[in-house]
Parts: structure tokens; sequence; C-alpha cells
């Protein structure tokens, strides 16, 4: 079903052009495991996912962990791996036993997949962004009626005004983007489009969150509300809005 959504983007990407791809992989870690599951993909997995990038086989990696309980049993770290286009995907390059010597242990000793299982995965296309380095995101899932009216809209009145916030620093925000998804998809999908906010500061992006009256937003914002054909583009809302927090990235000049 749509509704309960548990996903991250990272989202949270420090991606660096659009046509980029992100194979995002979801999985439950039980909370006694958690530092093991960490220890071990940050350890040892992660240098495969290094060295796949020194190779040019994938333009980024990034583990996420999910704050808060969203419904028991749910996914609560997500997997971000990046790709320069559909075109460059070769995962049995990525995990090839050459860049598997690379963790120097045998990768049967350090596997966290017998204990934190993958709940599901998604292919994503990004389709705009806002670059910046952060902390903490806050990920916002739609499934709207007009998909391309939704992201021509956050493209040329939604992105402007979040470039002004981030140049002025006016909330804290340091990156936004936005993707829509590649497989899986249709009628019964969670979501068809994510977009995401970055933020350093927990506290800047909980002020970004909370219900703020008529009264309280500024000008700019008030300018592009009204604007805005979100109400009949996505008339229900989004479909769910997590928050996560980077455990580890690896880019390419790392």
């Amino acid at each position: 079903m749509k509704k309960l959504f548990t996903l991250l983007f990272a989202l949270l990407i420090g991606a660096s052009g659009l046509g980029q791809v992100a194979y995002m992989q979801y999985r439950v870690v039980p909370a006694d495991r958690q530092q093991e599951f960490v220890e071990k993909e940050t350890k040892y997995w992660a240098k495969v996912a290094k060295s796949a990038i020194d190779k040019g086989q994938m333009t980024g990696w990034s583990l996420w962990r999910k704050i808060g309980i969203t419904e028991e049993g749910a996914p609560n770290y997500v997997f971000v791996n990046l790709f320069e286009n559909a075109e460059s995907i070769d995962q049995g390059a990525v995990w090839s036993e050459a860049n598997m010597k690379s963790m120097g242990v045998d990768p049967g000793m350090v596997e966290t997949n017998s204990f934190a299982p993958t709940a599901f995965d998604y292919w994503m296309q990004l389709e705009d962004m806002i670059q910046g380095d952060y902390k903490y995101a806050v990920v916002n899932y739609a499934m709207p009626d007009d998909l391309g009216g939704f992201i021509e809209e956050n493209k040329t009145l939604w992105k402007p005004l979040h470039q002004q916030t981030i140049s002025n620093g006016t909330n804290g925000m340091k990156s936004w983007g936005m993707m829509s998804v590649i497989h899986p998809r249709g009628k019964l999908g969670r979501f068809s489009v994510l977009t995401w906010d970055g933020f350093d500061k927990m506290s800047d992006l909980m002020n970004y969150l909370r219900y703020q009256g008529p009264g309280e937003a500024d000008g700019p914002w008030q300018d592009v509300i009204s604007k805005s054909k979100m109400g009949e583009i996505m008339p229900g809302g989004f479909e769910y809005s997590i928050v996560y927090e980077k455990v580890m990235m690896i880019n390419p000049e790392e």
C-alpha cells in the first residue's frame, strides 16, 4: 500500500548532475543488532563501494538511519547507491570479486543479510536538486494525480524559493532535491516521486516541519503558495514525510 512508506532518499545525495540514477535498498535491522550492522557495513562493505567508486562503476554510496518509528517492523536503514546514468548500471561489476577483496576478510564473516533483511528496493531518477552537505533529511513521498505537473511546478516554482532560502540561510536548509520512481511503479505503488530537504541541525529541521499559521509565513512563501496548483496536482498531499540521519557517505573525491 502507498501509506506508511519508510524510505529515505537521500537522498540524501551528494549527486553532481541530473540524469543520475539511484538504487535504494531498505533494511530492517533489529534494535539489539544495530551496532553490529553499522560496524560491519561501514568498516567492511563500505570498502567495496569505495573500490567501485574509485573505478568509476558508481558515483556515490551512503547509509542512512531513520529517525523515529513509523510502523512496527518497518525498514529503519537505507543504502543509496548512485550511478552516472541508467546506461552505466552494472551491479555485477560493483560487487565483483575484485572489489570484494578490498574488505580484507571473508565476506561470509561480515554478512548482515541473515539478521537484517531487505524489505524492498527502488530505482530512482534524479529530476532536479540544489547541492549541499547535510546531516539530516526530511523526505517527502508523493503519489500526485499529475506526475508531470508535480515535477514541473517543483522545478519552476518551489526550487527558486528553496534556492533563495538556502542562499540567505533563513531556516537552516542546506539542500533540496527531487527524484522520480523508475521501478517498481503502478497503481499499488507506495509513491511515484519524492522531494528531500537537507539540514545540519535537528532543531532547524523540526522548526521547518512544525505547523505555522498564516501570519508566520514570510512574503516569498506566501507568494509561492498563492501561485501553487498543488491542490489540483496532488489533492491528498504527501503520502508520508520521514526524517533520516546520515551514517556514512562516500563520494568520488573522498
